[in-house]
C-alpha cells in the first residue's frame, strides 16, 4: 500500500509541476551502443556496455524544478569526479499477487522525462522501481517465474527512452531473489541499459553473488544498526562495510556506489520533533554522520570499482525547509540536505 500511495502521489506531483522550457532532453547513455533483444528467447545482439563514470546520485520521489536547479548549481562548484552524473527518480513499484509466482509492475515515465528535460545533458537517470515482500511473497519462486517478473520490469525500462537503466529495490532482500536480478540484468544489458541494485552490507560470500547478479551494487550506508546509531559505531560499520564492498568488487569486476545519510535517515538522524512528543536529540549532528561516511569512502576514490555516492535523500531545496516546530507528526530531522552538507560534498 505504501508503494501504491507513493505512485499515485508521484503522478499528482508531476501533474502540478511546471517543466522548465527549452531544456535539453537526456539521450546520452554513457556511450553504450544500443542492441536488440528477443524477449522470448533472451538472445541478444552484441552490445558493449561502457564503464560508468564517477559522479554522485540522489534518490528523489517527485519531480521538482528546484531539484534540477540544485543539481546544476552544485555541478558548477564541485570537483569533476564529484558532480551529479546520475539520478534515481521514483517511477514505479513491483506488487505481488496472492498466487505465489505472480508479479505486477506499475510504472510512470513522467518524472523521468521531466528530469531528462531539466538536468545537465548526459545525466544517467536510473528510475526507481521498488517493492515490499515482507511476508516472503517473493521467495521460493521457480527460475522461470523470476525471469517473467524481470521481463515485466525490463519492458518498462526498455520502452522509456530516457531511462539509462533501473534502480531496483525490493525489500527485504533475500538470497533466493538473485535469479530475478540476474535475468533483469541480462535483459537490460542486451538493450545497452544497466541494472543497479540497492542492498545493505552483507557477508563476503553473499555479496559476491550479489555483485555477479547486477551491474552496480548501491550499498545502504545508512540504517546500519538501529535508530540513533552512535557516531563511533557508525564510523566503524561504514569503514568495514565499504572495505568489503571494494574487495568483492575487485574480485568480481563489478562497480558500486555508497548511499549516505545526507539528510536524516531512519537510523542516522540528528533529532526527532513534532506531534505531541518533546524534541529528542541523538547527540550527533548530521554533518558528523556525513563526514564519517566521506572518511570511509575517501581511500577508494581512485579505484575504478568505486563510482561515487548516492545521497539519501533529496527534496526540493526551494520549497522544503527544516521547520520542526511545524511538524504535526513525529519526524526525524534534518529532513533536508543542509547547505553545510552540500559544501562538504563539493571537494571531499
Amino acid at each position: 500500500m505504501r508503494n501504491q500511495l507513493a505512485f499515485i502521489a508521484l503522478g499528482l506531483a508531476i501533474g502540478l509541476s511546471q517543466l522548465a522550457p527549452g531544456a535539453l532532453a537526456n539521450d546520452d547513455l554513457a556511450g553504450a551502443s544500443m542492441g536488440a533483444i528477443d524477449m522470448d528467447t533472451g538472445k541478444e545482439d552484441a552490445v558493449k556496455l561502457q564503464p560508468l563514470p564517477k559522479g554522485i546520485s540522489t534518490w528523489v520521489y517527485r519531480f521538482s524544478d528546484g531539484v534540477s536547479r540544485q543539481v546544476h548549481a552544485f555541478n558548477s562548484r564541485a570537483l569533476p569526479h564529484l558532480r551529479f552524473k546520475y539520478l534515481f527518480a521514483y517511477a514505479g513499484w513491483v506488487g505481488f499477487s496472492e498466487d505465489q509466482g505472480e508479479a505486477d509492475v506499475a510504472y510512470s515515465s513522467e518524472a523521468v522525462s521531466a528530469y531528462a528535460r531539466t538536468l545537465p545533458p548526459g545525466t544517467l537517470i536510473m528510475p526507481i522501481v521498488d517493492g515490499r515482500a515482507d511476508k516472503g511473497e517473493f521467495s521460493g519462486w521457480t527460475d522461470e517465474q523470476y525471469r517473467e517478473a524481470a521481463r515485466k520490469v525490463a519492458k518498462h525500462i526498455i520502452d522509456d527512452p530516457h531511462a539509462a537503466g533501473v534502480q531496483i529495490d525490493i525489500e527485504p532482500f533475500r538470497p533466493d531473489h538473485l535469479p530475478f536480478y540476474r535475468h533483469l540484468t541480462e535483459i537490460l544489458n542486451a538493450e545497452g541499459k544497466y541494472c543497479t541494485m540497492f542492498v545493505g552490507p552483507k557477508r563476503h560470500d553473499l555479496l559476491t553473488r550479489i555483485f555477479e547478479s547486477c551491474d552496480v551494487v548501491v550499498m545502504s550506508g545508512y540504517d546500519l544498526n538501529g535508530e540513533g546509531m552512535d557516531l563511533d559505531g557508525y564510523r566503524a560499520s561504514m569503514k568495514g562495510s565499504v572495505a568489503r564492498f571494494q574487495q568483492v568488487a575487485e574480485e568480481t569486476g563489478g562497480q558500486y556506489m555508497i548511499g549516505i545519510p545526507a539528510a536524516a535517515s531512519w537510523g542516522e538522524f540528528e533529532y526527532i520533533a513534532g506531534g505531541d512528543s518533546q524534541r529528542t536529540e541523538t547527540g550527533v549532528k548530521q554533518e558528523q554522520y556525513v563526514q564519517a561516511a566521506l572518511d570511509a569512502v575517501k581511500p577508494y576514490h581512485e579505484h575504478p570499482q568505486y563510482i561515487g555516492l548516492s545521497l539519501w535523500h533529496m527534496s526540493d531545496p526551494e520549497k522544503d525547509f527544516e521547520e520542526p516546530e511545524k511538524a504535526t507528526r513525529r519526524t526525524k530531522f534534518p529532513n533536508i540536505i543542509r547547505e553545510s552538507v552540500w559544501k562538504m560534498l563539493e571537494s571531499y
